[in-house]
């Protein structure tokens, strides 16, 4: 380093920072937040303790934000990510009903019959639209598992 740390040759080393600024811009970098003179000069102005108020600390943490403290408030329990989808992983695979509301299913079947069949077909049996529900949710389990791979 280049600047002297010793307060007893803190003029010397003003002065010779203050000729460096009349000569002109230095190939040296300097500091953030002002010049290379002003930091010496206000070093041989103020007690060799506070010289480095001014210098940027390099190991220095952020500091976290300001939180609000509970009183005596329990934290909740939570379950690290993933392990309550594989319980229900497993708890699905045990299960043999169907997974979408029947309802709502039945519901979609006949509004996309309206679309696409004649209209002279308007009716359908309880064992084919669960033939229907069944293929479609096995259609899908099949699709969700290659996509996951």
């Amino acid at each position: 380093r280049a600047r002297d740390r010793n307060p007893t040759n803190a003029t010397a080393s003003s002065s010779a920072a203050a000729a460096a600024a009349a000569a002109g811009p230095s190939a040296t970098p300097t500091r953030r937040g002002g010049s290379q003179g002003g930091e010496a000069q206000q070093s041989a102005a103020t007690p060799p303790a506070t010289t480095t108020a001014g210098r940027k600390k390099g190991g220095t943490k952020r500091t976290k934000q300001a939180m609000p403290k509970s009183s005596n408030k329990k934290k909740t329990f939570r379950y690290k990510p993933g392990t309550v989808a594989l319980r229900e992983i497993r708890h699905f695979q045990k299960t043999t009903k169907l997974l979408i509301p029947a309802a709502s299913f039945i519901r979609e079947v006949r509004s996309v019959t309206q679309i696409f069949a004649p209209p002279d077909v308007t009716r359908w049996t309880a064992e084919a639209l669960m033939a229907i529900q069944e293929a479609a949710e096995d259609f899908l389990v099949g699709l969700f598992s290659d996509a996951m791979l």
